[in-house]
């Protein structure tokens, strides 16, 4: 990678998305949910229930970016008659505080010389990828529409080799960073009878993830983000404080992505899902969800934490028994698959065993479905890519209505999703931008997602 392109990632924590286009504000806003979140954890989850119409909008602050203003990101909000902005936020590589206020050590360990640190502020000032502008997009999103809930996002299954800990503003060395990375040799995992390295590990990981790929020789020294080790109470400190700004910036949720995804792993690799790395890694992840919790209390708010259904449900689905209880979650995400997209239904008689289980395992909690991302060939890149704009309009519509049959809301999709960088994509948003956007002319889904959320809301 460029070594230009790994410093503005490192440091600004974003790639520019999406077009330029405005909205005129709904002049009518509709029935909204109370304006505060009960702070009692029954009486929350009740409201939390009662949500109609959840919209992704990843990142909400990509108006600075595609010159789509506050009021303009309030009037789609309104039309829409969203209760519920999903991974608003997402948090991957470092992100700061303010373009003013960016750590020394934080672009001296980014190491580009070609970058001044104004040229690296006014690059970020540019992204509004930052917690001030979060701040700011949250406050003015709530003052006009105070019901509604705002869901940020971070992952467990990622550590940049160059971190920040926004709270308590440390920057962590490759060294350091290297050191919260998986080891399965931590518990003398072995593999034909040989240990299994960190290295080793590390590896296979980077080259089946979306920021790595294979390479002649790895070294830990120069990729930009290991898999990092949750029952590491380093890295469990470094994730909590990624949560923690959020809240702070005003997030009443927080979704974590792979939240369980080291206890999958580790069993998968000992065959044993009693092994103690497994324990360990579920016990590690409840103890995230618990934090959350414990920090929203002590700012006198109750926060949401939502995260997949993972190996609680996953397992009994392929009859077997994941021996675990499930973290104290508020909410479950699920997605379709690949082939439901291409197919562009649902397999109906798969989900409605998935969604029973699930409803069973985490006690009838709010399941949300969305199109997810990641890799070049995931479902957003397959809807947005491989369907037509009419196919797109007719598979909002499909998994709208079976999922609603099911007992799940459907997310609606008016922006946000990584489209890919292989030969597939060539439909870019704005004729450019690799991030989704329903009211770009390539797709054209707004007017579609308008009504479905308008129906939804009983406003039809």
């Amino acid at each position: 990678m460029n070594k230009k392109i790994v410093t503005l990632i490192l440091v600004t924590g974003i790639v520019l998305v999406a077009g330029v286009v405005r909205w005129a504000s709904a002049e009518e806003s509709s029935e909204k949910l109370p304006i505060s979140i009960p702070t009692d954890k029954n009486k929350a989850q009740e409201r939390l229930s009662q949500v109609k119409v959840a919209s992704l909008y990843e990142n909400i602050t990509d108006g600075v970016a595609i010159g789509r203003s506050i009021d303009d990101t309030i009037g789609i909000l309104k039309e829409t008659k969203t209760d519920l902005i999903f991974r608003g936020f997402w948090k991957w590589a470092p992100v700061v505080d303010s373009p003013d206020n960016i750590p020394a050590k934080l672009f001296e360990l980014a190491g580009n010389k070609n970058l001044t640190p104004k040229q690296v502020s006014e690059n970020l000032r540019r992204t509004g990828h930052y917690y001030q502008e979060l701040k700011r997009w949250i406050s003015a999103i709530k003052k006009e529409i105070p019901g509604i809930i705002f869901v940020g996002a971070i992952p467990a299954q990622t550590l940049a080799r160059i971190e920040l800990n926004p709270i308590t503003g440390r920057v962590y060395t490759t060294e350091k960073t290297w050191q919260m990375a998986l080891d399965p040799a931590k518990w003398g995992i072995e593999r034909n009878g040989k240990p299994i390295t960190k290295e080793q590990f590390q590896e296979w990981f980077y080259g089946i993830h979306p920021y790595g790929g294979k390479s002649e020789k790895y070294d830990w020294r120069k990729v930009p983000a290991y898999f990092p080790d949750i029952t590491n109470p380093d890295f469990q400190e470094l994730l909590l404080s990624w949560a923690k700004k959020q809240i702070d910036s005003g997030a009443d949720a927080i979704w974590i992505d792979m939240l369980y995804h080291q206890a999958t792993r580790l069993a998968q690799i000992t065959g044993d899902m009693d092994h103690p790395s497994v324990k360990e890694s579920v016990a590690a992840a409840s103890k995230i969800v618990d934090e959350i919790h414990r920090y929203g209390q002590s700012r006198g708010k109750y926060i949401y934490v939502g995260s997949w259904p993972g190996p609680f449900v996953l397992a009994e689905a392929a009859n077997r028994e994941f021996p675990y209880s499930p973290p104290d979650l508020d909410f479950i995400t699920i997605s379709p698959l690949n082939k439901d997209v291409m197919d562009k239904k649902l397999d109906n008689v798969k989900w409605e065993k998935i969604i029973s289980i699930i409803k069973n395992k985490f006690s009838g909690i709010p399941i949300f479905s969305f199109i997810d991302w990641a890799f070049d060939e995931s479902q957003t890149v397959i809807f947005s890519q491989k369907l037509s704009k009419e196919e797109q309009r007719e598979v909002l519509k499909t998994f709208d209505g079976s999922f609603a049959k099911m007992g799940v809301n459907f997310v609606y999709p008016i922006h946000g999703g990584y489209m890919g960088r292989g030969e597939i994509t060539t439909h870019l948003a704005w004729g450019k931008y690799r991030i989704y956007d329903a009211l770009a002319l390539e797709f054209d889904t707004y007017e579609t997602i308008k009504e479905l959320a308008l129906r939804k809301a009983g406003k039809y």
